[in-house]
């Protein structure tokens, strides 16, 4: 049996494509005709150069263009702003279940974007997830869009749906650059559920300043809706983040959120009066729940080596809004890239999170080890085996994913 499955995985991976997170499209490279490792460290993780491309709006701009050109594999259409990514998950199997999951074609992504006239530029995306069963068999929604307005290096105002911090240009709170499947603890986790159940890295409306008044420094802040509110009804979240370049290699950053979830009702239009006052009341509410979410973290390169690592206390009202739930996560995370040249070929990658739970009465830890290899710069496969031990038994659990990664 441990053959057969061995054999299985080794087919999969041989035969199957997927691709890469959002905000890393061959698009731009086709564009700029620069190689993905002029702005990647190894796609999607972005470098220095990279930050500094997506913060101009994925412009040059006075930036000095490595010499890297783009193979053969990646030209399709020079002017043409669009990348069609494909998504597959062949073997994904948790020790809790007692079957693999043959998610050959897990996702499908369009996305466009680049810059629109001399000061604007947009980056828009439309996927289709088998997250989610409906009658073709694929969930399909705009998980970000941002229109901005590059007006400077030290100001630029953008308008997004996405997570909170869509306008940093770092990893550390970023789902869309991750390098592993799932994200990690510190956005990962709603804590104690006051921000509409959300967490960090869910979609929200914002608006949002950012930029980079002196060369080192780095901030960003917004105003936003709750959590995976379209219509950004909430509209009182406000976020600020800054990040200092004490090196080249070195960035150290700050964030801090502080927000309000509307007060909402379960009833619709049925409603019961009130005995002692004879008025009508909602029959089931929640009321307003104040939440903030304060963070630090690090970000270096060294030796071939990346290091990420990010700490957050979160405080939220509970379900009454009468007391705190206290909650603490954070996440250390180091890669190495091996190269060949200059193109990247390997890059095994071990992130260890811990978070609490419950206020503080449950500890949860997770490990995720994985190795990763380029056949080419927009093809990359993965192996990744992930561990989950809690203080909690039943929630313990394991995971084995192969993945491919592929963009036209």
């Amino acid at each position: 049996m441990y053959f057969k499955n061995a054999l299985y995985i080794f087919a999969t991976t041989c035969l199957t494509l997927v691709t890469m997170n959002v905000e890393a499209i061959p698009a731009f490279a086709r564009k700029t005709n620069m190689a993905c490792s002029t702005c990647h460290t190894a796609w999607p993780a972005l470098n220095a150069f990279g930050r500094q491309y997506k913060e101009h709006g994925y412009r040059l701009g006075h930036l000095e263009a490595p010499t890297k050109t783009i193979s053969e594999n990646l030209k399709w259409d020079e002017s043409l702003p669009v990348s069609v990514i494909l998504v597959a998950r062949p073997y994904d199997k948790k020790g809790s279940a007692s079957d693999p999951k043959i998610r050959a074609l897990h996702e499908v992504e369009l996305m466009v974007a680049g810059p629109m006239g001399e000061k604007m530029s947009g980056f828009f995306e439309i996927e289709a997830e088998d997250e989610v069963e409906n009658g073709i068999g694929f969930d399909t929604g705009i998980p970000l869009a941002q229109l901005t307005y590059n007006h400077s290096e030290a100001a630029n105002l953008q308008f997004s749906w996405g997570s909170h911090t869509l306008f940093d240009p770092y990893d550390n709170y970023s789902g869309n650059r991750r390098m592993t499947r799932g994200t990690n603890s510190v956005i990962d986790n709603s804590f104690g559920g006051a921000d509409n159940g959300g967490a960090l890295k869910s979609s929200r409306q914002n608006i949002s300043l950012y930029g980079r008044p002196a060369p080192k420094f780095f901030y960003g802040v917004a105003l936003s809706g709750d959590a995976g509110d379209a219509e950004g009804e909430g509209g009182d979240t406000l976020t600020a983040r800054i990040a200092f370049d004490v090196l080249p290699s070195l960035t150290i950053g700050a964030m801090h959120i502080s927000g309000t979830a509307n007060a909402t009702s379960t009833a619709g239009y049925w409603y019961i009066v009130d005995t002692t006052t004879n008025a009508f009341e909602p029959a089931t509410s929640t009321p307003e729940r104040d939440y903030s979410r304060t963070g630090f973290d690090l970000q270096a390169e060294v030796a071939g080596f990346t290091f990420n690592a990010a700490f957050i206390s979160a405080t939220d009202d509970n379900v009454t809004a009468t007391a705190e739930i206290d909650n603490d996560a954070f996440y250390v995370q180091a890669m190495y890239v091996v190269k060949e040249g200059a193109r990247v070929t390997w890059a095994p990658l071990l992130r260890f999170d811990s978070y609490d739970r419950s206020g503080g009465t449950e500890t949860v830890d997770e490990i995720t080890t994985g190795i990763n290899y380029y056949f080419t710069e927009n093809v990359r496969g993965m192996f990744e085996f992930w561990d989950r031990d809690s203080t909690n038994n039943s929630r313990d659990d394991d995971r084995v994913t192969v993945q491919l990664f592929a963009a036209f």
